[in-house]
């Protein structure tokens, strides 16, 4: 039996209405998009089921608008329930620039419940309902059309066993008393801080050694600019210059136009126009001069590269702050196995540093259900030695 589709604008307000009327306690939600060559993912599909109803919304043969969406997705009433949902909840940003509340991620869920971290979709389901998920369309290119009947049922399958999952995951989270856990992780998922990209931050992104402040003062310029071009242009980054070039430039003296344009020609670029390559240039001349810039504005980048250089490479810790960092590892990591969650959920590793170098009550790593988990066995923190 094939899916029912919704292609027209028509069927999708009367099919989004139907949901709204129905007065449902959750709708699942999934998408299908593309992204390997661009920097915004671009939407193939949208799937939705409620408990009585499943649709497959196709917005491309008649170029929908899906702001017939916006009802459900804000309504309080309804959580919105998805697999892994970071990047069904960036389209929904992207498209409307708000994100759908309340929500329940099962991924997330079978996390707290101690089912393993970061569990795939077809795992989940087959530990959960025994079912085998068909993987042979997996790798389907979902901006194409037509779509067979199988890609098609592949895709609604996602949301059709997601509102078998969510019940049970639901009622087994509840029992745990666990329910409340998972709030601060869906809390992540549902802030419009997680979605905004600060392009002065996003060379922090990029895996490196570099140790000097001229050249990190350098990398933050020429990621800047092509987070920016990538966004304009709608080119996924390494598309327009990769990060291995990019720590090229960064490294010893300022390269000539022709010597510049020498080592892209050896990169994976898909796209390189002049009037791109030539931007590119000018932005890495002023990062370079900006490093041997000896006014303000230059003394201030030396001091901002500096203070990132002391947090990404800080000086070893005292011994009695080392003894405490290893004694409250082997507690993190007791507590988790008892609890059978990943231990960063409880503590991350900078804040077992801080935490150990100034043990308090109010810590992150006691705020809301941890202080239950484990607060008991930190009291000795607090009688400092």
């Amino acid at each position: 039996m094939l899916p029912k589709i919704i292609t027209t604008q028509q069927d999708l307000e009367e099919i989004c209405q139907s949901f709204l009327n129905d007065s449902p306690e959750f709708i699942c939600i999934d998408t299908e998009f593309v992204r390997q060559t661009t920097y915004w993912p671009e939407l193939g599909l949208i799937q939705v089921a409620s408990e009585k109803d499943a649709v497959v919304i196709d917005p491309i043969p008649n170029n929908l608008s899906l702001s017939a969406l916006l009802p459900i997705l804000r309504h309080q009433g309804i959580t919105k329930v998805f697999h892994s949902g970071r990047q069904d909840m960036e389209i929904f940003w992207m498209k409307f620039n708000e994100l759908p509340s309340p929500i329940f991620d099962t991924q997330i869920a079978a996390t707290f419940l101690g089912l393993g971290a970061g569990m795939g979709y077809e795992r989940l389901v087959n530990s959960m309902l025994g079912i085998s998920v068909d993987k042979s369309s997996q790798h389907t290119d979902w901006l194409k059309r037509p779509l067979s009947k199988e890609q098609l049922k592949y895709a609604l399958n996602d949301v059709l066993y997601m509102r078998q999952l969510y019940p049970v995951l639901l009622q087994q989270l509840i029992e745990k008393g666990r329910f409340e856990w998972m709030q601060d992780e869906l809390a992540i998922l549902t802030a419009v801080e997680t979605y905004l990209i600060k392009t002065e931050d996003v060379w922090k992104r990029v895996k490196h050694q570099l140790r000097g402040w001229r050249e990190l003062s350098i990398l933050k310029d020429l990621c800047a600019w092509r987070e920016e071009k990538a966004s304009k242009e709608g080119l996924n980054r390494t598309s327009l210059i990769e990060d291995k070039i990019i720590l090229v430039l960064c490294q010893g003296p300022l390269l000539t136009k022709s010597e510049c344009e020498d080592l892209l020609k050896k990169g994976r670029q898909l796209i390189f126009k002049k009037k791109i390559f030539d931007e590119l240039f000018c932005v890495y001349e002023k990062a370079y001069h900006l490093t041997e810039d000896e006014g303000e504005r230059g003394q201030f980048r030396h001091l901002e590269m500096k203070a990132a250089l002391k947090k990404m490479y800080p000086k070893a810790l005292p011994e009695n702050i080392k003894a405490r960092i290893s004694k409250l590892k082997d507690i993190l990591n007791a507590r988790s196995n008892e609890l059978g969650i990943p231990s960063h959920l409880i503590a991350g590793r900078s804040d077992i540093e801080s935490f150990s170098a100034e043990p308090s009550r109010t810590h992150k790593i006691l705020s809301g259900w941890r202080k239950d988990v484990w607060l008991d066995q930190l009291e000795t923190f607090f009688n400092r030695d």
